[in-house]
């Protein structure tokens, strides 16, 4: 089953109230740069890349594409101009990252996946100036296993972040937190004539036990797993200076509005990617030195 926190990513696209996420195989990748040359250069770092699950990759985020990846809605590398993702944003005030764009983030990822997806991503921007990280969804179990679970979380991440770094020691990495809360999704879908039956359970972390009747009990226990998580984000940046979690900027995302949910209720929309990135930008700027 997939995991929805708030207006978090899911593992395959079904709306789902639990944390026991199966991975997919589909990929949300954007092409190798065509248009400028992604040489390694240190010392004058350009580009961005992004890692992490289907929060990134623009999954079920067109209604006339359900089930697909469309990338070019991502929050983080989109070229849509009605998201404004953060690329389009760095474009604007750093000409020369046009062109050095590559998204390798994995409906379904997992932390561990990161290891994987970083030489992917270095493969195509050898030297980024921005890393951003959006992981954590899939991780959680809510099967009381979470707490032993948590030191390894952030060891993949750290471990990451570091291989980012020693590839291109000038980059900002951003790790994002979770958008939105579990109450304020719930609050949304329970507005619905029909709440989905994948979120109506007795299981642990499922927020509704009956159509449109919220588990307020199940939201809080939910909430509190991704809050330890996004705690254990936080800590995976101790001691490394390019690295910065965004403070909980995503997590401070109104969560509550339906135009902001793509075809399946569990994954952004167009209109989501633009607020995510309208709430990311300030913490991205404000690491790279951008007025």
């Amino acid at each position: 089953m997939a995991a929805i926190l708030g207006m978090g990513a899911c593992s395959d696209g079904s709306a789902s109230g639990s944390g026991s996420p199966k991975a997919s195989a589909v990929a949300g990748t954007t092409p190798a740069p065509t248009t400028t040359a992604a040489q390694a250069d240190p010392e004058h770092p350009a580009g961005v890349i992004a890692l992490g699950h289907s929060g990134m990759t623009g999954f079920q985020s067109d209604p006339a594409k359900p089930g697909q990846d469309v990338v070019a809605n991502s929050w983080a590398t989109g070229t849509n101009p009605v998201v404004n993702s953060v690329y389009q944003r760095l474009v604007a005030a750093r000409p020369a990252t046009a062109g050095l764009v590559a998204n390798v983030a994995r409906n379904g990822e997992k932390a561990d996946g990161l290891e994987f997806q970083v030489p992917a991503a270095l493969a195509q921007v050898p030297t980024p100036a921005l890393a951003l990280f959006m992981i954590m969804d899939n991780d959680i179990r809510c099967d009381g296993t979470d707490p032993e679970h948590l030191p390894e979380f952030r060891a993949a991440v750290r471990a990451a972040v570091e291989h980012v770094v020693k590839a291109s020691p000038k980059v900002t990495v951003v790790i994002a937190s979770g958008p939105g809360r579990p109450a304020e999704y719930a609050k949304a879908i329970a507005t619905l004539r029909q709440t989905p039956v994948d979120l109506i359970g007795k299981d642990p972390c499922m927020m509704f036990s009956a159509n449109r009747k919220v588990n307020a009990t199940e939201v809080a226990r939910l909430t509190s797993i991704l809050e330890s998580y996004e705690a254990e984000l936080a800590r995976a940046c101790d001691g490394i200076p390019q690295c910065h979690w965004d403070g909980g900027a995503l997590a401070r995302y109104p969560g509550d509005r339906l135009e902001d949910y793509g075809n399946d209720l569990g994954h952004p929309s167009i209109k989501g990617h633009e607020h995510w990135a309208e709430a990311i930008w300030p913490v991205v700027a404000r690491a790279m030195g951008i007025s």
